[in-house]
């Protein structure tokens, strides 16, 4: 066991491969290692638990395999990847073996089920597929006039007296935050960065890469609101005052329930999507839309448009997965751009919004991973310069091009 390994939230466990290792092979070995760990840190305990309850949520259909020379590739990839952990004692022979065999399965967990289909319409595409990077900034608390740098994943919480305290990778322990009374708050999340915070009342959000959210240290009066320009994944605390989420677009009303709010400056359409509850879309000069579970509301100049949706592949980021459904290609590279800080080029040889994506992406911590299972399923390749990546049609080994032809 490594007595430096530390886990501050959930998504450390949903990133660590010891514990994918774990959770797709139950071994004596993969048992006793988790074991031992909750000896060490018996307080990460509820925040194992939770994680083990999510990957179950998302465990991606095994049924599908990569054929063996796409499985080869990956194979080695993962390899020169995968951490070092000290093995237990016990049957290390054992344990080599386990690992090894498991390999295959994190592979085939990583990117699963990617298909590309041709689109009946073919829509104008520039030369850069997501727009600019922005600098790799620190999330940011602005509480009043202070100004505080956090690192990404950060867990904030305020208690009902709205004191405020924080917990990231480095340590165990929470850190006091001193936030003022009477202003906003304001937490900023820079693009490749993402964020966790618990209002004052006891709900739950989610940050995701490029979002700025502003709330109050407690809430006070007959309403609780907060106003939002990117994405959140919010569960609210029930109360008899309702919770109203402003963005540029609308406003939406509720009492208590689990929902999604996408709303970048970037994107023509906001857009709400219920997991449960019931919420109730405003927007000006419009009646009023509710919505139930497992529906969207998509807000544009156009008007509001209300449909029944998938809402796994609306809210899986917030569990380190992303889940698609013959989405074009280069709106899937747009999505990753964000949530890692890079930019995507294409080449002329190849036309990215032809293309459509199904199926689930399990985001690592190394982007090559990512760009990697990109790339094998679907017949691409990739060259990445620091935050530039270029994408093009996969070249064929010059005795395969000969036997075409």
């Amino acid at each position: 066991m490594n007595k430096k390994q530390h886990f501050a939230s959930i998504a450390d466990f949903l990133n660590d491969d010891m514990f994918i290792v774990w959770r797709l092979f139950r071994t004596d070995e993969t048992e006793q290692y988790w074991r031992e760990f909750l000896r060490e840190h018996p307080q990460a305990e509820p925040l194992l638990l939770e994680a083990c309850r999510r990957f179950e949520a998302v465990r991606l259909n095994e049924k599908h395999r990569l054929c063996p020379g796409d499985r080869e590739v990956m194979y080695r990839q993962l390899l020169t990847r995968l951490p070092v952990h000290k093995p237990v004692r016990r049957r290390p022979i054992a344990w080599k073996i386990a690992a090894a065999s498991v390999i295959f399965a994190v592979v085939s967990t990583m990117c699963m089920v990617w298909f590309t289909r041709s689109r009946q319409q073919s829509i104008a595409l520039n030369d850069k597929i997501v727009g600019r990077t922005l600098p790799s900034e620190q999330v940011q608390l602005i509480a009043g006039d202070q100004t505080i740098e956090l690192l990404s994943s950060s867990e904030i919480t305020l208690s009902e007296k709205g004191k405020a305290s924080v917990l990231d990778h480095t340590s165990i322990d929470a850190k006091a935050l001193q936030l003022a009374d009477d202003k906003p708050n304001k937490l900023l999340v820079p693009y490749g960065k993402r964020s966790f915070i618990t209002l004052a009342d006891g709900s739950r959000i989610w940050l995701n890469s490029g979002t700025e959210l502003t709330f109050p240290s407690v809430f006070s009066g007959t309403s609780r609101e907060v106003y939002l320009q990117g994405e959140i994944y919010i569960e609210v605390t029930p109360s008899d005052r309702p919770f109203l989420v402003h963005t540029p677009k609308a406003v939406v009303h509720v009492k208590g329930t689990r929902f999604n709010v996408s709303a970048y400056a970037d994107e023509p359409t906001e857009v709400v999507v219920l997991v449960s509850g019931s919420v109730q879309v405003e927007v000006q000069n419009q009646l009023p839309l509710t919505l139930a579970p497992d529906e969207m509301a998509a807000i544009s100049s156009e008007g509001v448009i209300k449909k029944n949706v998938d809402v796994s592949e609306y809210t899986s980021w917030h569990d380190g997965v992303m889940k698609f459904n013959r989405t074009p290609l280069n709106e899937v590279l747009k999505k990753i751009g964000r949530y890692y800080n890079v930019s995507f080029e294409n080449s002329s040889d190849i036309a990215l919004n032809e293309k459509t994506v199904s199926g689930k992406l399990l985001l690592s911590n190394n982007l090559d991973n990512v760009m990697t299972s990109i790339s094998v399923l679907s017949s691409t390749e990739y060259k990445r310069e620091e935050n530039n990546i270029s994408i093009r049609k996969k070249q064929l080994n010059p005795m395969k091009e000969k036997e075409l032809h």
